[in-house]
């Protein structure tokens, strides 16, 4: 099969390259790759930004698939299902956070795309214990969205406590901040309001708004907090996600939220910038951090594929396969125009 992979630690080396179809045994299920998404981690992955990974490796674990084959153990799926896996393949079980059902902080875990192959191939060899299964309706290519609308959910409700009801900012307007505002909308949020730069306006405020996310503001020429003061009876949002993964980003969350809100830093900030702690103790924040998603962010995305109206779809921008792997990262990596890039390892 062909098949994305990370043949070695040298930024840059990723091979187009045929590989064996896997063969599932025990708890294992095989699945044809339907779509796969570039995630910022596989840009790091790509330019060894990112240590974590163990090449070779085929990258990709934001995927929708179909089940072709099961291993002998394997009892809750069938061969036709239409599924998402989470990003983890297998884990310690013993460490504390396995035993408190937060697996997905298991510092021993393996993860698909990283230190398992992954989804930017043909078919790929799944741990049925982390699939989720979709409807029959679910279309196949929004599915390839449920992973980072998991890590949206992880953050807006898991660590985030949105309430129906509550006002909600995110800073940010890229794959995961969109996510973010669009589940904060699914769950209940009275108003949602998403900020960003200018380079946002012609494509990412374009589609967010068209999905129903009515208050995009660029920050480049308003104020977000007077537009938010105006527009929301004079009250700070509740709760404010910061998408950026930047300082100026979490400032600017800083600045926005009520004294006694939520912050969530859905990013990640670099160890040597300094932080505001004087401003964040004044305001009396509580603050939350994000890494990676839980069993049940993963719940809430699949059933809000399930059942929305939304239609995710405009969030991709371009479906490429697997032989125009260069250009599909370099769309990827040019924010202004693109959300979402996807593989067809079909085509």
């Amino acid at each position: 099969m062909k098949a994305l992979r990370k043949e070695s630690r040298q930024p840059g080396d990723l091979q187009l390259v045929d590989i064996p179809i896997p063969k599932p045994t025990g708890n294992r299920v095989l699945a044809k790759v339907a779509y796969a998404g570039i995630c910022g981690s596989d840009l790091d992955i790509l330019y060894s930004r990112n240590t974590i990974y163990r090449p070779p490796v085929v990258q990709g674990h934001e995927f929708s698939a179909v089940i072709v084959d099961v291993g002998e153990q394997v009892t809750d799926y069938r061969i036709g299902d239409k599924i998402v896996s989470e990003t983890t393949f297998g884990n310690c079980g013993n460490c504390q956070m396995c035993q408190d059902g937060n697996y997905h902080l298991c510092l021993s875990k393996d993860i698909v795309g990283w230190t398992e192959n992954g989804g930017f191939a043909e078919y790929v060899l799944l741990n049925s214990q982390y699939l989720h299964r979709l409807s029959p309706q679910t279309d196949l290519r929004a599915a390839a969205l449920v992973e980072p609308t998991a890590i949206a959910a992880e953050g807006v409700y898991v660590k985030g406590k949105l309430q129906p009801g509550e006002t909600v900012a995110v800073v940010g307007p890229g794959t995961i901040g969109i996510l973010s505002a669009l589940v904060a909308l699914e769950l209940g949020a009275t108003t949602v309001y998403l900020i960003g730069l200018h380079d946002a306006r012609a494509v990412r405020f374009r589609i967010a708004t068209e999905l129903g996310i009515t208050h995009c503001i660029d920050s480049s020429t308003t104020d977000p907090l007077a537009y938010i003061l105006e527009t929301n009876g004079g009250n700070k949002p509740d709760l404010v996600i910061d998408a950026t993964g930047t300082i100026t980003g979490f400032g600017l969350a800083l600045e926005l939220v009520k004294r006694n809100g939520r912050i969530v830093e859905a990013g990640s900030i670099t160890t040597d910038t300094p932080f505001p702690w004087e401003k964040a103790a004044y305001a009396a924040v509580d603050l939350y951090f994000v890494f990676s998603s839980s069993h049940q962010a993963w719940k809430i995305a699949v059933r809000i594929f399930n059942t929305t109206a939304v239609d995710y779809t405009r969030l991709i921008t371009a479906t490429c396969p697997l032989n125009e792997y260069q250009r599909a990262f370099e769309l990827a990596a040019n924010p202004s125009q693109s959300i979402k890039v996807l593989f067809d390892p079909s085509r």
